[in-house]
């Protein structure tokens, strides 16, 4: 999918304008309002109407950390009919969620990822993972409006555990090799989905895009690179991945008058330069940060991420959504439980305290969840 940069022209209407015609009803009432006579002010002042001021949805979708017993029996189907549940208040509730199916992972030729809180390192395959997608929207598609659209992330991340640098024999995702056939594997899954999808007749509800949780602190940016750039390849110009990660080293308030450095070193390899090419440079990539922290740094970040971009050249990044964790927290997380409102609210001041990252709103809201 091409990242147009979007011009929204104003359209001046000078004969109206310049007139200041209006309508009025006349004394007779088979006269129509909008029928002659008319009559023509010429207005001294022309005020136009501020926008209102933006505002969060007034709803939530669920996203989903994936585990064994989840997938269990009908347990994904069960998950699609609670995203559908969203759906039944009049009017549409549009959503945007993300499925996360865990670290990447491989064997043999096969690739897929290790759930979350799996015990015996047994892998879910790509084909595992597809079918556990489809029973989800199964779900979502029997009991919805009929009307309401789901975008739906089908997510993995850059995990991989490193001990002094060394990838330990517990983690897969450490070669440029498999995290650039993985991210290949992954964005051509997305394209078999999405073609069901329209075999199946839902494509006027539902859209698939991959996911990734990607975190500077898990794995090198050539590692993370490599995935981008598979998916990328693969992904016939037309797919999408949602990068639902973390910042984390990045300036974490907003200096307006000093610009953020993009070659500020982070963790590992990383700069906010290699960090933007991830969530936003490259095409797929479209940004859908994790905005825990109670204090709004995560926000910051992001905000900052997207200036560095803009200063490098690219176009603003557009943020879908800000991710959160009210729901996984359980009340177990301190400084890190922003609400989707206050997530939403903190990315939006956050991308509009400089004009050139400014958006006029932000879409969507979503809080992932454990089953």
């Amino acid at each position: 999918m091409l990242k147009i940069k979007l011009v929204l022209p104003i359209l001046l209407i000078l004969s109206v304008v310049m007139s200041g015609t209006v309508f009025a009803n006349t004394e007779d009432p088979q006269v129509e309002a909008d029928s002659p006579p008319y009559l023509s002010y010429l207005p001294l002042i022309f005020k136009p109407v501020p926008p209102p001021p933006a505002a969060p949805p007034a709803y939530y979708s669920t996203s989903w950390y994936v585990t064994p017993t989840s997938v269990l029996g009908n347990g994904m189907f069960n998950k699609g009919l609670q995203a559908a549940a969203i759906t039944q208040p009049p009017g549409r509730q549009d959503q945007l969620l993300i499925l996360d199916f865990g670290q990447p992972w491989g064997e043999d030729d096969q690739y897929g990822t290790l759930l979350l809180h799996e015990p015996e390192y047994d892998l879910a395959s790509i084909n595992d993972i597809t079918t556990y997608t489809k029973q989800f929207i199964q779900g979502f598609m029997l009991a919805n409006d009929g009307e309401s659209k789901l975008e739906l992330g089908i997510g993995t991340s850059n995990f991989a555990y490193y001990i002094s640098g060394v990838c330990s024999p517990r983690s897969w995702f450490c070669t440029e090799t498999r995290a650039y056939n993985h991210g290949k594997a992954w964005a051509l899954m997305v394209k078999d989905v999405s073609n069901w999808v329209i075999q199946q007749g839902f494509a006027g509800q539902v859209s698939i895009a991959g996911a990734n949780d990607i975190e500077l602190a898990w794995n090198y940016a050539t590692i993370s690179h490599a995935w981008a750039n598979g998916f990328n390849d693969y992904d016939q110009g037309v797919y999408i991945y949602y990068n639902y990660g973390a910042c984390e080293g990045c300036d974490t308030s907003i200096n307006l008058a000093v610009a953020p450095d993009p070659n500020k070193d982070l963790y590992y390899d990383w700069t906010p330069k290699k960090a933007h090419y991830t969530a936003w440079g490259v095409q797929p990539a479209w940004p859908i940060p994790e905005i825990y922290l109670t204090s709004g740094a995560h926000a910051n970040q992001w905000a900052n991420l997207s200036k560095v971009g803009v200063d490098l050249g690219y176009s603003k990044m557009y943020f879908l959504s800000a991710m959160t964790q009210l729901q996984a927290c359980g009340g177990g997380c301190s400084y890190t439980d922003n609400t989707p409102v206050e997530a939403w609210y903190q990315l939006y001041n956050a991308i509009n305290a400089r004009p050139e990252t400014a958006q006029s709103t932000i879409p969507y809201m979503t809080d992932i969840d454990w089953p």
